[in-house]
């Protein structure tokens, strides 16, 4: 198959390319900008049969059309006229495989992007599912690569980092310690940069005493223990917090014991018992609070919002991070009042993010929206891998991108810098828009 676009514009090629997605394999040659793109597109990426030798590169193209039961490769090579060879290692196959595409699919959208043309760098697109992230690393070096981008999965990159020698690498994840023969530049979509952007905007605000909410989990420890620290980092504190159980629809109990309802009750019992009298009463809470941060995703949102708003403490700001609001999602009211941040990608209001946006809105499968922080991902990762390649520190001098703003720390962490926004009459809308929203119940500030 031969398409010839030479009179599109980059970024709309990237999503044409994009849509290429039929059942079963696709190979074809892509002509664009005069620049020859051989590839294996497909949708999605077949893998070989277990046991098979290891996948090779893709380098010649053939006629689409009926393909056999074995199919090989999940391999795609983009050869142009360059020395440089990166090697992108994804999860195309497992229960990953929404996110590795999507990240793929956005990497191949700032490759065609990229303004350099011919000398952009050949790359190789490798499963790291299956044979492995080790064995996908090895068939890397065997092909010449000498960059790698990615894997994705943390264990994959533990597993990587214990084989991997002085090649540049870009780890789409996050080590727990640092690699003995190579330490990677590492990039992750992580929950504590959003907890940290969340305790500075609160700080900024002057709301230094915080109440807390996160589900009793792993995630929900990291997250409130990401905000206590960057909150006391500020002078601030968490005055309370509790955990609760995803599972459950009354946190009524909850609420009330951590807005300190419970005892309010107890002193008008008391009263009542001491006067011999009845006593109109309206229980009251803490009045220790400056504003809530919840740890939530949009259903345990929808609930604990709603009722911390009928106990009482629907003044208080609140603030939550992206995993309060999936893209692509309708129906927002019961979070209305709710800030949070997210990647520029999904709530930006600048006008690349907007027709970002729109593009994917209308060339993208129903659904493929709620992919976007990935796609966003996939982007940067290809902006951050040509700085890596050319033999600077990818971040180094702060990056602008699509899944937040990216600086690099002393420990080769890159950190996002996000956007923020908020739900108002059931819509998402950027902050930066208009000023922050009224705490639910609240005057409509317009």
């Amino acid at each position: 198959m031969t398409l010839s676009m030479q009179e599109t514009a980059a970024p709309c090629l990237a999503h044409a390319l994009l849509r290429m997605r039929p059942t079963g394999l696709l190979r074809g040659l892509l002509l664009v900008c005069g620049s020859a793109i051989v590839g294996a597109a497909c949708g999605p990426l077949q893998q070989p049969e277990a046991g098979s030798a290891p996948a090779r590169p893709v380098t010649t193209p053939t006629r689409p059309g009926r393909q056999p039961a074995a199919v090989a490769p999940a391999t795609v090579v983009v050869p142009v006229a360059q020395a440089h060879k990166l090697a992108l290692l994804l999860p195309l196959s497992g229960a990953q495989r929404a996110a590795g595409e999507a990240i793929r699919d956005g990497f191949l959208a700032a490759y065609l992007a990229d303004p350099a043309g011919s000398e952009r760098p050949e790359v190789l697109i490798l499963d790291e599912a299956s044979p492995g992230p080790a064995a996908a690393y090895q068939a890397a070096l065997g092909a010449g690569a000498d960059a790698l981008l990615g894997p994705l999965l943390k264990e994959s990159v533990a597993e990587v980092a214990r084989v991997a020698g002085p090649l540049p690498w870009l780890a789409l994840n996050n080590l727990d310690t640092p690699a003995a023969a190579s330490n990677p530049y590492q990039f992750a979509l992580t929950p504590e940069d959003e907890a940290r952007a969340v305790a500075e905007r609160a700080a900024a605000q002057g709301q230094l005493r915080a109440l807390a909410l996160a589900p009793d989990s792993d995630w929900g420890r990291r997250l409130l223990g990401a905000f206590t620290a960057a909150l006391e980092e500020r002078g601030g504190t968490v005055v309370a917090y509790r955990f609760y159980d995803p599972a459950m629809r009354d946190y009524t109990a909850l609420i009330q014991r951590l807005l300190l309802l419970d005892e309010s009750r107890t002193r008008q019992r008391e009263l009542v018992a001491n006067l011999g009298v009845s006593l109109e009463f309206e229980p009251r809470r803490r009045d220790d609070l400056d504003c809530i941060f919840l740890a939530a995703n949009p259903v345990s949102g929808r609930l604990l919002w709603p009722q911390l708003r009928f106990l009482n403490a629907g003044d208080l700001p609140i603030y939550a991070t992206s995993a309060i609001y999936q893209p692509g999602e309708s129906g927002g009211v019961d979070r209305d009042g709710i800030m949070f941040t997210d990647a520029p990608a999904v709530v930006g209001s600048d006008p690349r993010a907007s027709a970002l946006r729109a593009t994917l809105a209308s060339r993208w499968p129903p659904g493929a929206a709620g992919q976007m922080r990935f796609y966003a991902m996939g982007y940067d990762a290809y902006v951050l891998a040509r700085t890596m390649m050319a033999g600077s520190s990818p971040g180094l001098t702060p990056v602008d991108g699509l899944s937040g703003g990216l600086s690099l720390d002393g420990n080769r962490r890159l950190h996002r810098r996000m956007a923020w926004a908020a739900f108002r009459n059931g819509q998402v809308v950027p902050l930066e828009d208009a000023p922050p929203p009224a705490p639910a119940g609240g005057p409509d500030p317009g």
